[in-house]
């Protein structure tokens, strides 16, 4: 095993129980009570911007005198604050790193979450010691369901070919992009991955606990 491309929420970190739940994170801060939280339709979502959705919906239901960018940079500031306090790893996760580092896997993140948001979480467990850098969706121009995202670590790392790198996931529609483009990949569970039974199937490896990874199967 010499390479490896990981995504961080959801993955190496218990993480995506609050990108998930800021909404109702929000209105409990501003004085809702848990029984009076409504939730908007799949009709509602469709089509739309959904901070905007959003924004409209808490207006309207709540009162509030809510703007996108005022909603938005509290989600931020919210998950900034839960990095740096609350986010522990997935199980088995820096055990995994720790191992991988000892044996000179080069490794690297690749997130659809921006770098500063997660900065506190890097400080605070001190990951950039593992990866030989971090590369962030918005920042490079695009979204994991572009193979090219991969194959641009891919090559960042030394690798030749896809075959050669493990690709750690646990949404299906990235874990779906990497395995279509010729990576190894192993997806973690999480609770929030809806496709839970595609991406078993789909997966290389399925874990719900790193300790489980048959690391003999991994690319050499």
């Amino acid at each position: 095993m010499r390479y490896a491309i990981f995504d961080l929420d959801g993955t190496l970190v218990e993480s995506m129980i609050y990108w998930r739940g800021f909404e109702k994170a929000f209105l409990l801060e501003n004085g809702i009570k848990e029984e009076n939280i409504k939730k908007l339709s799949k009709e509602q979502w469709i089509g739309s911007d959904w901070i905007e959705v959003l924004c409209e919906f808490f207006n309207k239901e709540y009162g509030f005198e809510l703007t996108p960018e005022k909603f938005h940079q509290w989600g931020i500031n919210f998950m900034m604050r839960k990095y740096a306090e609350d986010v522990q790893f997935k199980p088995g996760a820096k055990q995994l790193l720790d191992k991988f580092l000892s044996e000179g896997v080069k490794m690297c993140i690749c997130s659809s979450t921006d770098r500063a948001i997660m900065e506190p979480l890097l400080q605070r467990f001190n990951l950039d010691r593992y990866f030989q850098f971090t590369i962030h969706c918005r920042q490079f121009g695009m979204e994991k369901n572009n193979p090219e995202i991969f194959m641009h670590c891919m090559r960042e790392l030394g690798a030749e070919k896809p075959s050669e790198v493990a690709v750690f996931e646990d949404a299906l529609y990235s874990a779906s992009t990497a395995k279509a483009a010729g990576f190894y990949t192993v997806a973690m569970y999480d609770v929030t991955e809806k496709g839970e039974k595609q991406l078993k199937e789909l997966a290389d490896q399925y874990v719900t606990d790193y300790a489980q990874l048959d690391y003999s199967k991994l690319p050499e």
